[in-house]
Formats: structure tokens, sequence, C-alpha cells
């Protein structure tokens, strides 16, 4: 389902100009239609509950830093003094729940969802140094979430690396997607996972795991970032 530009502003509180604003910005989704704009009524319920959720983003090389660390590694793209303070920030959490983890995480990676035809995206799987994500990556790793019915493909891309693929594969957004595309910001945080066949690290599909609709997901994620957090503060106080 669509809704126009008043009845988003309507359901967000605020006016069509603003509505118009975040649109062109990128932070809205939604695609032309003429002199008009249509924009998916899942769009706006993620924007309602962005705008509800309290904290500010971890920058996007502070943010990766915190789930490498999770995971056990060492956020080797920061600097020494840069990394005793992610781990002073990880120290201080005091059960961040799933608003506190997605406010703190969510500026890590730009997000596309992306119309493909389904030969492209077969294709797209079999380059290397794409790295599985999503809701799909989790099944077999001990997340406590059943089997989503047909989830979206989800995949990590370089940033560097995005717009001759999506050239050569004719991908484009649109308002009906069937991939997703995850674009870390500012590092490639999956340099020891190797070629395509690398595997995406708990912390992080924890994480992908916060933006999705299903509530069952969203748990499963804040449940495994809940015992990453508590793994490490344990071991920190070894």
């Amino acid at each position: 389902m669509e809704v126009n530009v008043a009845e988003a502003a309507r359901r967000l509180g605020v006016n069509d100009s603003r509505v118009r604003q975040l649109l062109r910005a990128g932070e809205l989704r939604g695609r032309r239609l003429g002199n008009s704009w249509l924009i998916p009524a899942e769009e706006v319920a993620r924007r309602e509950r962005s705008e509800r959720r309290p904290g500010r983003p971890l920058a996007p090389k502070r943010a990766w830093a915190v789930l490498d660390l999770l995971d056990g590694g060492r956020a080797a793209w920061l600097s020494d003094p840069a990394r005793s303070q992610v781990r002073r920030y990880l120290a201080d959490l005091q059960v961040p729940g799933p608003d506190g983890w997605w406010a703190a995480l969510r500026g890590r990676s730009r997000v596309l969802d992306v119309v493909a035809h389904p030969a492209a995206i077969d294709r797209l799987r079999r380059v290397d140094g794409l790295q599985q994500a999503g809701p799909a990556a989790v099944v077999g790793r001990g997340f406590d979430v059943v089997d989503l019915a047909d989830p979206v493909p989800e995949l990590y891309v370089a940033a560097e690396v995005w717009p001759d693929l999506a050239r050569s594969l004719a991908l484009r957004e649109g308002a009906e997607p069937n991939l997703r595309i995850r674009i870390p910001r500012e590092v490639w945080p999956f340099a020891d996972a190797g070629s395509s066949g690398g595997v995406v690290s708990d912390a992080v599909l924890a994480a992908d795991l916060l933006e999705s609709d299903e509530p069952r997901a969203v748990a499963a994620g804040v449940a495994r970032l809940d015992e990453l957090l508590d793994a490490w503060l344990r071991e920190r106080a070894r």
C-alpha cells in the first residue's frame, strides 16, 4: 500500500513541505508519479518509529567498531585512542534495549531497497567480496527466531563497488523492492571475511535484525546483542 504526501504528513505530524524535504534527501523512500509522490505505508511507519527512538547515532566507524569488539575483534580501522573510547562506551552501556541499540548503530550503513531481475540477484551472490546480510543469513546461527517467510535477500556491498554493479545489472531503487543493499559508511568492516564465502559476524547480523518490520526478528537481534555485550563485559572484568 502507498500513501500520498498529505497522508504521510498527517501520520508523521509534520507539514507537506517537510515530507518532500525528506523524500528529496533520501531519508524517506518514495517514487514520483508525474508531479506527485507515492510513499510505501511501511516506509512511513519506519520513519514514525525512528522519530520516537532516543539517542544519537555513533559515527559510522565507531558503530562498526562496537560490533567488531562484541565479536572479539579489535576494530583495526580505529586509532588506539578512538578504540579505547569505544571500549569505555561499551563498558558504560546499561541494557540498551531495542531503541538504544538501534539509535546507536543506525548510522553505520546506507540502506537501499532495490528492484532487481532474479537473474541479477543470482549474479550478485556470486560476486567476490559481497556479504550476505539480514534474516536469511541468521538461519542455523543460534538466533532465537523462526524462519521468516520469503525474506527479501540482503547483501553488504562496498561503496566503491556499488555504482558499477548497479549499472551493469540494471539495479534501481523502487517502491516494490526484492533486494536490500547495505553499503557500510566510512569503512569496509569485512576485510577478514575474505571472498563471498566469508561469514558476517553475529553482532552485525543482530544489528541488521533491529531494522526488521517483524517483531520476532527485532527481539532476536536484541537478545543476541545483549548476550554478546554480557560476554564482552565478563571477559573485560577477568
